[in-house]
Protein backbone atom coordinates (compact mmCIF):
# COMPACT_ATOMS: atom_id res chain seq x y z
CA UNK A 1 0.00 0.00 0.00
CA UNK A 2 2.65 2.62 1.23
CA UNK A 3 4.33 1.74 -2.26
CA UNK A 4 0.95 3.14 -4.32
CA UNK A 5 1.08 6.14 -2.64
CA UNK A 6 4.71 7.11 -3.19
CA UNK A 7 4.02 6.34 -6.73
CA UNK A 8 0.82 8.37 -6.95
CA UNK A 9 2.31 10.82 -5.37
CA UNK A 10 5.78 11.20 -7.50
CA UNK A 11 3.20 10.88 -10.43
CA UNK A 12 1.48 13.65 -9.33
CA UNK A 13 4.56 15.70 -8.58
CA UNK A 14 5.89 14.58 -12.08
CA UNK A 15 2.71 16.59 -13.71
CA UNK A 16 3.30 19.47 -16.39
CA UNK A 17 1.84 22.68 -16.38
CA UNK A 18 3.20 25.92 -17.74
CA UNK A 19 4.97 28.44 -15.63
CA UNK A 20 4.96 31.72 -17.11
CA UNK A 21 8.57 33.39 -16.69
CA UNK A 22 9.64 30.17 -15.94
CA UNK A 23 9.25 30.60 -11.64
CA UNK A 24 6.57 32.47 -10.21
CA UNK A 25 6.56 35.95 -9.26
CA UNK A 26 9.20 36.63 -12.10
CA UNK A 27 8.60 39.56 -14.67
CA UNK A 28 9.45 38.57 -18.13
CA UNK A 29 7.57 40.59 -20.60
CA UNK A 30 8.82 42.14 -23.51
CA UNK A 31 8.41 45.70 -25.14
CA UNK A 32 5.77 45.75 -28.11
CA UNK A 33 6.80 44.47 -31.33
CA UNK A 34 6.43 45.59 -34.60
CA UNK A 35 2.62 43.75 -34.94
CA UNK A 36 1.55 44.86 -31.42
CA UNK A 37 2.11 41.74 -29.65
CA UNK A 38 3.72 41.58 -26.34
CA UNK A 39 6.22 38.14 -25.87
CA UNK A 40 6.22 36.14 -22.68
CA UNK A 41 8.95 33.28 -21.88
CA UNK A 42 7.34 30.00 -20.20
CA UNK A 43 8.51 26.86 -19.70
CA UNK A 44 6.01 23.62 -18.71
CA UNK A 45 7.98 22.04 -15.66
CA UNK A 46 6.70 19.52 -13.50
CA UNK A 47 4.78 20.56 -10.55
CA UNK A 48 6.84 19.38 -8.03
CA UNK A 49 9.65 21.85 -9.64
CA UNK A 50 6.91 24.79 -9.81
CA UNK A 51 6.14 24.15 -6.30
CA UNK A 52 9.66 24.34 -4.97
CA UNK A 53 10.39 27.47 -7.11
CA UNK A 54 7.41 28.36 -4.96
CA UNK A 55 8.81 27.75 -1.73
CA UNK A 56 12.39 29.10 -2.63
CA UNK A 57 11.50 31.68 -4.25
CA UNK A 58 14.28 31.37 -7.05
CA UNK A 59 13.81 29.93 -10.64
CA UNK A 60 14.99 26.25 -10.78
CA UNK A 61 16.39 25.45 -14.35
CA UNK A 62 14.26 22.04 -14.98
CA UNK A 63 11.94 22.23 -17.57
CA UNK A 64 10.28 19.65 -20.10
CA UNK A 65 10.24 22.21 -22.52
CA UNK A 66 10.09 26.04 -23.04
CA UNK A 67 8.92 28.97 -25.41
CA UNK A 68 7.10 32.18 -26.27
CA UNK A 69 3.92 33.10 -25.82
CA UNK A 70 2.35 35.91 -27.77
CA UNK A 71 -0.26 38.33 -26.00
CA UNK A 72 -2.21 40.95 -28.01
CA UNK A 73 -1.36 44.10 -26.52
CA UNK A 74 -4.84 46.18 -25.46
Amino acid sequence: MVGIVVVVLLAVLAIPIKARCGAPGLSCASALDPNGYVHYYYEVEPLGVFLAEIFTGTNIRVFYQSGEDLEKAR
